[in-house]
């Protein structure tokens, strides 16, 4: 325990990763802050749902058509010029909203492509986080450093909504956007204060070396390569595309659980992802106390049996306090495994496929989401969403056992 806590308080004393974590806090709140308001001023000023609805599908099919593209674009330039050309381009995006808003030159037309542009350039700075973080810290620190970026995260998810809310209350939601676009301004100065990071690697005989032709076929076929002859990482995001879909079906079943079955409010709902929220916040915190190597495919495992177990109980009780009771263990038991599995991928993948595996890893988890959401609500049919919601806990519990009987997985 002594040597992580030491770790921890390594990791802040590394010039590079203090400004790493500056850009990551600063960029994911403002984002965070900046995607509320941006949808509240969509509804405001457009007066049209459709026009919210598309604006998410621009703003995240990007990120699942564009992973593979825009990881083999990562490897081969420097992940702190894409980082920092990225911040920059988002920064301006959002700058210009509410720029042309004040012109009244902000056609729906134009708002959408905007929000396009975006969702095409986010994915650059979510796979560049991942692939430089193990360019600025020592192999033994990846853990306690992915669990301090997942704490900023959650904490994030947590503030981001009450701030924008306070921010469009008080001042209107062109400027809770704006304060995003000055975010990723702020990001990308952090980004330039830091060293260029190294970035070559001796890569395992074992390993099919890349290809020497460019393009995006060549580059996703390398990656897809890797992705499946490293094992372990393959199980790794097999299973989190499946967590992904449980996920998004939690997003879509406990609002339809808390107005059908409990007959409570939008604030009851809050309440319940605020209690997510701050239980994952503190699971995410303690999670590099056990990111040592050979045990961490075991914890993986039973996280996701106990996710699995923390929401059964709702398929026989139907009431608020159990739902408060599986939100909490649910977001503590579970926030410790996506940095977990982050650093793994981290110290298994060869530095110089990292850029493309990471891009094809999160175009495949990203399906799971949508794919989670419509499978909630087309189940409602037969059975009530609590039930939706235990059942889901079920397989969750029983990929986790399928993964701790795998013994590659289970010693990584």
């Amino acid at each position: 325990m002594k040597w992580n806590m030491d770790s921890y308080l390594m990791l802040f004393k590394n010039r590079d990763f203090r400004f790493l974590t500056i850009a990551d806090a600063v960029s994911v709140l403002g984002d965070q802050i900046g995607w509320v308001a941006l949808l509240w001023f969509a509804t405001v000023t457009t007066k049209n749902p459709e026009t919210v609805g598309l604006m998410g599908l621009a703003y995240g099919l990007p990120g699942v058509l564009l992973g593979a593209a825009v990881g083999g674009i990562i490897d081969r330039i420097s992940h702190k010029k894409i980082l920092f050309a990225a911040n920059v381009l988002l920064g301006t995006v959002f700058l210009v909203i509410p720029f042309l808003y004040s012109l009244h030159e902000l056609s729906r037309l134009t708002l959408l492509l905007m929000v396009l542009v975006a969702g095409c350039l986010t994915p650059f700075t979510s796979i560049g986080w991942m692939v430089i973080v193990p360019s600025l810290v020592s192999e033994e620190e990846l853990g306690p450093a992915n669990s301090v970026i997942e704490t900023i995260w959650h904490g994030a998810s947590l503030l981001g909504p009450i701030l924008g809310g306070i921010l469009i209350t008080q001042f209107g939601s062109p400027t809770a956007v704006l304060a995003d676009g000055v975010s990723f301004w702020i990001a990308a100065v952090c980004v330039l204060l830091l060293k260029k990071p190294a970035t070559s690697e001796s890569i395992n005989p074992s390993f099919p070396q890349p290809s020497h032709k460019k393009g995006f076929w060549h580059d996703t076929w390398d990656g897809f390569k890797i992705l499946y002859r490293l094992k372990p990482v393959w199980w790794i995001t097999i299973g989190a595309l499946i967590f992904n879909l449980a996920y998004g079906q939690l997003e879509v079943s406990l609002p339809l659980f808390t107005h059908y079955e409990l007959a409570s409010s939008a604030f009851v709902l809050g309440t319940f992802w605020t209690t997510y929220f701050l239980a994952s916040l503190v699971g995410s915190a303690i999670s590099g106390l056990i990111s040592r190597r050979g045990n961490s495919g075991l914890w993986m495992s039973l996280m996701a049996i106990a996710w699995g177990i923390s929401f059964m109980p709702m398929i026989w009780v139907h009431v608020m306090w159990m739902t408060y009771i599986s939100m909490a263990f649910g977001g503590f038991l579970f926030s410790g495994y996506p940095p977990l599995a982050r650093t793994s991928v981290q110290r298994l993948v060869p530095r110089v496929y990292q850029g493309r595996i990471m891009g094809i890893r999160g175009s495949l988890i990203a399906i799971g989401m949508p794919v989670g959401s419509y499978l909630s609500g087309s189940l409602r049919e037969w059975l009530p969403s609590s039930m939706v919601i235990g059942y889901t806990g079920v397989v969750v519990m029983i990929v986790g056992l399928f993964l701790l009987s795998i013994r590659n997985f289970r010693t990584i």
